[in-house]
């Protein structure tokens, strides 16, 4: 009988030779491991690990896993009802049935942290043949297709900030028990409060080691690894990449670093502001362009142009679906945090030359072939495969719907500009209620993200913080 992948035609031929190619090579350096993978609706890796010897039955059949991972929270709850099928309408998913995993033959790697283990990533599929509506990956994935369509090519480079710090806490106990569980003890790195200090270096540079080698492992094009202004926190920046390549990378390497410099005894945190006493909030500022067929920048402008008319076209799109996209860039209640006026950080929905106040950063510049755009609104721990599909989308509007792109902002926290969604909760409204969002990332998506996101918020007001016990237990 034909598996999952004949009868649904999952491969092309280019795929199945690489397919044959993974087998052979899976035999011959005697790999032990397989573990197969997807990025949730957070943007977190899911999977199973399965012996080497099943690997033609996994391409064939895939990897079955419960249709409930594609609908639970940052604690692991799932938050929609599995015993019917009245909210997503999914086939297979009533009852908590199955969803196939399918690994990409293009996403294959070898983990050198681990002995014989390899990591494939994997698409997902309904017992039905169909593509999940719920699969990110698959959201940028069409995103992207739909520029290639258009005979423009997306280019991306990751700009990243993030906290490590030296990890304190000896073995677990029943207090760490929990959903979500107790955060690891910390210590820091460093002081902080030293941008790019030469001084300082040497205290991040096994951090740095670590982290260099892992890409390296992982062909990530690692550019530059620095020290940033807060205590324990790094920039680092990756090459860019044609696609959905940036989010790919991104996934695998918020992973990848988790576990590798945990085994160095460290902890790196993505978070956009940790609750340590005189941390500073992490962004992530997505670099981005677009080229024809022929590999031309079309954001570069020629001799005596102050900018290109695609060029202008994107960042009007941009902004003009920012408010509602930018659920997918800022999806955590901390992230919102960071918006604050005269923070570097953006507050309104605006662009600029070169200001690093305003949401979009213009850095295109005559027969520069590295001209682009940078947005400066997003956080790390956003799915990567959700922001750049919102870039994607947003950006293409505004070539095919002609978007007017307004004055370049003198001052980004002008009171006059429109403000960025304030909270996450307004965020989700603006984007569950906005028929372009809707239409883009699907209806189902739209509603079981937002669904999701909620549930977090629910959690959250459900919490006494210590802001309140400071405020009221004494007083009262």
């Amino acid at each position: 009988m034909a598996g999952f992948a004949e009868r649904h035609n999952i491969y092309d031929d280019t795929q199945r030779r690489k397919v044959a190619e993974i087998i052979n090579r899976i035999d011959a350096d005697r790999i032990r491991t397989i573990r197969v993978g997807f990025a949730d609706q957070h943007g977190v890796i899911r999977g199973k690990s399965f012996a080497a010897s099943q690997i033609k039955a996994l391409f064939s059949s895939g990897m079955t896993a419960p249709s409930s991972l594609l609908l639970k929270d940052l604690s692991h709850r799932t938050i929609l009802p599995v015993w019917q099928n009245e909210i997503t309408g999914l086939a297979g998913v009533a009852g908590l049935g199955d969803i196939i995993m399918m690994p990409d033959p293009d996403r294959f790697f070898m983990l050198d942290w681990l002995d014989d283990t390899a990591w494939i990533q994997a698409d997902i599929y309904h017992k039905d043949g169909t593509a999940s509506p719920l699969d990110t990956r698959a959201i940028a994935l069409r995103a992207a297709n739909a520029l290639a369509d258009d005979g423009l090519i997306f280019n991306a480079g990751l700009e990243i900030e993030a906290h490590v710090y030296r990890r304190m806490d000896g073995d677990l106990s029943e207090d760490d028990i929990g959903q979500p569980g107790s955060p690891p003890a910390v210590a820091p790195l460093n002081r902080g409060y030293q941008l790019l200090t030469e001084h300082y270096a040497d205290t991040m540079e096994p951090v740095a080691d670590i982290i260099r080698q892992c890409c390296d492992g992982l062909g990530i094009p690692l550019r530059s690894v620095e020290i940033e202004f807060g205590p324990s926190q790094l920039e680092f920046t990756c090459g860019v990449q044609p696609g959905i390549g940036a989010a790919d990378d991104m996934v695998l390497l918020r992973s990848a670093l988790r576990q590798t410099l945990a085994r160095a005894g460290y902890h790196i945190s993505f978070m956009c502001r940790p609750g340590i006493e005189g941390s500073f909030a992490n962004g992530w500022h997505l670099h981005q362009s677009l080229s024809d067929t022929d590999g031309q920048n079309v954001f570069m402008p020629t001799a005596g142009q102050e900018m290109t008319s695609a060029a202008a076209s994107w960042v009007a799109g941009l902004l003009h679906h920012a408010p509602a996209m930018t659920l997918f860039a800022v999806p955590t209640i901390t992230g919102y945090k960071r918006f604050r006026a005269h923070s570097l950080a953006p507050e309104r929905v605006c662009w600029s030359h070169d200001g690093r106040g305003a949401l979009v950063r213009a850095l295109w510049t005559e027969n520069d072939s590295a001209s682009r755009i940078e947005n400066r609104g997003g956080e790390p721990a956003a799915n990567p495969y959700l922001y750049l599909a919102s870039q994607m989308l947003a950006g293409r509007d505004g070539l095919t719907s002609g978007h007017t792109l307004p004055d370049a902002a003198l001052d980004a926290y002008d009171p006059g500009l429109a403000r960025l969604p304030h909270g996450l909760g307004a965020a989700i409204d603006l984007a569950a209620g906005d028929s372009f969002v809707r239409a883009a990332f699907g209806d189902v998506f739209i509603d079981v993200y937002a669904a999701i996101k909620r549930a977090e918020i629910a959690r959250h007001d459900a919490h006494v913080n210590d802001w309140e016990h400071r405020e009221y237990f004494a007083a009262f």
